[in-house]
């Protein structure tokens, strides 16, 4: 019966330093949450853990789902929470604002098992982009009609319009060079025009682009 005991002790005894062994420990992290362009602090946004899969933001692998939270930030954009680290993976930390400013340049990596402080994660502010076509006579024979390069997707358009279509493409604000594309397909001769219009767009605020034919 000593010898059983010793050997049930024994296996529970391996079996917890086997579970410590991928622990790096408790990983403490605080800092604010700052507006990428002003710099000024973000209030009530949302703080996400991702673990790299691949052990380095530089190997193979990815960033997996967030790890519990989210951790809100307080009036002022400061937070403060502790997470546990595994060891041998890297830890990114990204911000999203409840106006819709969302993390950018691959949000900030943290150092397992330790404390970090005073960290800054920018976040980019949202812009709008409302978007107006107008058909007017002469009206383009039967073709097509694409508006792109700015935002999530492309939009396609069957020529000649039926009617004036608007809708609003949301992307983010200060963003150096962006543009609202758009090409017309005529199927009659096969000609194909492109346009461009470069924009900028405020913090927060909408742009209008109208597009007449």
């Amino acid at each position: 019966m000593l010898r059983s005991y010793l050997l049930s002790s024994s296996a529970t005894l391996l079996l917890l330093l086997l579970s410590s062994c991928g622990k790096e420990g408790p990983t403490l992290v605080s800092g604010l949450v700052v507006d990428k362009d002003t710099d000024q602090p973000v209030p009530n946004a949302e703080v996400q853990v991702h673990a790299f899969s691949g052990g380095g933001s530089s190997g193979g692998g990815g960033y997996g789902p967030a790890l519990g939270g989210p951790y809100r930030t307080d009036a002022d954009g400061k937070f403060a929470f502790t997470f546990e680290a595994d060891r041998g993976k890297t830890y990114r930390l990204d911000a999203y604002g409840p106006l819709g400013h969302f993390s950018v340049d691959q949000g900030v990596e943290v150092e397992n098992g330790r404390t970090n402080r005073n960290l800054r994660i920018p976040v980019q502010a949202p812009g709008w982009v409302r978007v107006r076509i107008i058909d007017e006579p002469p009206t383009i024979g039967e073709g097509m009609l694409f508006v792109g390069c700015i935002g999530p997707k492309d939009y396609n358009f069957r020529l000649p319009l039926q009617r004036e279509e608007s809708f609003v493409i949301a992307t983010g604000a200060n963003i150096p060079n962006a543009s609202l594309c758009w090409t017309v397909r005529q199927d009659v001769g096969r000609t194909v025009t492109e346009y461009q219009q470069k924009l900028t767009i405020p913090s927060l605020d909408t742009v209008t682009v109208t597009i007449r034919f």
